[in-house]
């Protein structure tokens, strides 16, 4: 897995499917934010079907294949959190110097990491071997549907390994039709490679752990896959590349990356706790895939480190367990809420926000986009808060 009730619009919405996630344009004041927020978040995605219909075209998809062309369009055209495009414009307009760029080729460009997203979404999906994603079929279970073949068969799962691969082409296209300064474009291109490699192999290292007992996982460990996996892709290569296309100077940089990957640990500790807390329906994937697939959270690691023996044996039973139940759900919750370490988490993702408001306010970035920042790191807070 990579990242409720309705709790309202803010200024900056972006965090744990909480409720449409909109950002308020740089001219705007909160006053008027439901709407103008509304037409950044239709810009974005208005971007997507027009780059999906241009590149299709260019690459004869469509043509080649139907199903294939149908696949992806279904796949990206899901209503997402748009995160990654949206700190990626933030980070390019709070530091270039230009006056006049197109802000349709900037949309085009931001959708990069959006793509990247889906793209790890796709195989991910298939590794987890998850049925769901968005609330809807996952690609490899949409393929087979549309085939008439059973949801687990492999074939939908080969057909969205190539899929996501197709995807990751597109991503490459979209960064690179922007026009700026082409030793700054080969900056971004080649964070942007670095970025998808961090998460494979941040994915790899997951994989691996999920098969390790709990008592050999260290806290070192979750951090790293949380690093690598999330923070990597979600926070600081959108806010780098958009950076180094701008023009940002190093200490910038090396102030961006920091604020990326505290954001990104925060927000992957937020995304446990929604997996643990919420519901299928709140979330738009099953609520026991960490469980099911034993995933080595910081949630699990601080409760198996704090559960007396008894307690430790029946969490190992439930981890290592097939077929779990929810039942198994609500025995796992209460684990957690016996060791505090819900509790933990919470205090752990708020120490990680009190970090980033400080790195943000030393960031030389225009002030209307700092803003933006300061506010998202909020709404972060907020939501990390009322999880459990």
């Amino acid at each position: 897995m990579y990242l409720q009730p309705n709790y309202g619009y803010s200024c900056l919405n972006l965090c744990g499917g909480m409720s449409p996630i909109y950002i308020l344009p740089w001219n705007c004041s909160c006053v008027k934010v439901l709407g103008m927020l509304k037409k950044l978040k239709k810009d974005i995605d208005n971007s997507l079907k027009s780059f999906l219909w241009d590149i299709s075209a260019e690459l004869g998809l469509q043509a080649a294949s139907g199903l294939l062309y149908g696949g992806i369009r279904d796949f990206l055209h899901r209503s997402g959190k748009r995160i990654r495009p949206i700190l990626f414009l933030i980070s390019y307009q709070g530091y270039t110097k230009k006056k006049g760029f197109s802000y349709e080729k900037l949309l085009r460009c931001s959708l990069s990491l959006e793509l990247l997203h889906d793209f790890l979404l796709a195989h991910d999906d298939v590794i987890d071997k998850s049925a769901l994603r968005r609330g809807k079929p996952a690609l490899h279970r949409l393929f087979n549907m549309k085939l008439g073949v059973s949801g687990k068969d492999e074939l939908g799962s080969n057909l969205g390994i190539v899929a996501g691969d197709i995807i990751f082409t597109m991503a490459i296209d979209a960064l690179l039709s922007f026009s700026e300064d082409p030793s700054r474009k080969e900056q971004a291109l080649k964070i942007f490679i670095r970025t998808a490699a961090a998460t494979g192999i941040g994915e790899f290292i997951d994989v691996v752990n999920n098969v390790k007992k709990i008592e050999k996982i260290t806290k070192k460990e979750v951090f790293l896959t949380y690093t690598l996996k999330t923070a990597k892709y979600t926070f600081e290569g959108p806010l780098l590349i958009g950076a180094v296309l701008a023009g940002a100077d190093k200490e910038e940089t090396q102030k961006l990356s920091r604020l990326g990957i505290i954001l990104g640990q925060a927000f992957q500790i937020q995304d446990d706790l929604l997996d643990t807390f919420s519901s299928s329906e709140k979330i738009g994937k099953p609520v026991l895939s960490d469980l099911n697939e034993s995933k080595k959270t910081l949630l699990v690691w601080k409760t198996y480190k704090t559960l007396a023996k008894k307690d430790k044996k029946l969490l190992k039973h439930l981890l290592e367990k097939r077929g779990k139940t929810y039942r198994d759900l609500l025995e796992f919750r209460k684990l957690i809420k016996r060791a505090g370490a819900d509790r933990y988490c919470q205090k752990k993702a708020a120490s990680l926000l009190l970090e980033a408001d400080s790195i943000c306010s030393g960031l030389r970035m225009r002030k209307k986009h700092k803003t933006a920042l300061n506010q998202f790191i909020e709404d972060f807070r907020s939501k990390t808060e009322t999880l459990t």
